[in-house]
């Protein structure tokens, strides 16, 4: 079982808002969290959260957590614009969890020209490379893309040859904009339909725009109707997007509800 994760994208200031590390993964703790789910590299570079005076903190955050009972997931960003980079994106990939003990591997491929830069066939060699990490370090495989993949004109093809590798999918159900939850969450579910291993949808943990919410009340609401829908329909988990951004009306949605 996925349970309930979070999302952390620029973790140094997660770590300065909230006093560090112990009292980071106490707040997780709290919110019943499973695993954190923290940005590792763009492409075939590392991302700060590993880097510099990062990269010490990182790997205490990893130790707490597994401490605690708490997963932690990194992330990669991959534009894969050719296929030898692609490659060197996948073994960028392999490199970090090996050095930090990474619970799970999270292919963050979008589609858009600012995110997939390459075709069908890299995307066919960046996921059998990943497939073949993922098998060699025993860790379950992810891909965290756009909820719709059919939206986005040519990402289709691409995202199937990724998705169908990947052990679990973690569509980006950002519902903030949308009608209702279950409007934007049961579209999500017939876009990925085709996509047969086990649907982990993510909510919209933020205020502001791109799918976000209104106001932190709508925040609260909406992720208490997103909790009760995965439970009714009998998914394994969720996660939201993202711990910087969170209001404090969601984490006391995470403190007072069940998993």
């Amino acid at each position: 079982m996925i349970g309930r994760s979070m999302y952390i994208w620029k973790l140094a200031p997660v770590l300065a808002a909230e006093g560090g590390i112990i009292k980071v993964v106490d707040k997780a703790r709290r919110a019943k969290l499973s695993a954190l789910w923290i940005k590792i590299a763009d492409g075939q570079s590392e991302y700060a959260n590993i880097t510099g005076a990062m990269t010490e903190k990182f790997s205490n955050l990893v130790q707490r957590c597994h401490d605690r009972g708490i997963q932690v997931w990194g992330w990669q960003v991959p534009p894969c614009a050719t296929p030898d980079i692609a490659r060197s994106e996948a073994q960028q990939v392999s490199r970090i969890t090996q050095q930090f003990g990474l619970d799970g591997i999270i292919m963050d491929a979008e589609g858009g020209a600012e995110f997939f830069q390459g075709g069908v066939a890299e995307a066919e060699v960046y996921a059998t490379a990943m497939r073949s990490i993922a098998d060699a370090l025993q860790k379950p495989l992810a891909i965290s893309s756009n909820d719709i993949p059919q939206n986005i004109a040519g990402w289709l093809p691409k995202f199937n040859k990724i998705a169908f590798v990947a052990n679990y999918n973690f569509p980006q159900v950002y519902y903030g904009g949308s009608p209702s939850v279950n409007n934007r969450l049961t579209r999500a579910e017939n876009g990925n339909a085709h996509v047969t291993i086990p649907f982990v949808p993510v909510g919209a943990g933020w205020i502001g725009p791109g799918g976000g919410c209104e106001s932190a009340s709508a925040c609260a609401e909406r992720a208490q109707t997103f909790i009760q829908l995965v439970h009714d329909r009998g998914y394994e988990g969720y996660s939201f997007w993202h711990w910087g951004g969170a209001p404090l009306t969601l984490w006391e949605v995470f403190n007072g509800t069940p998993v």
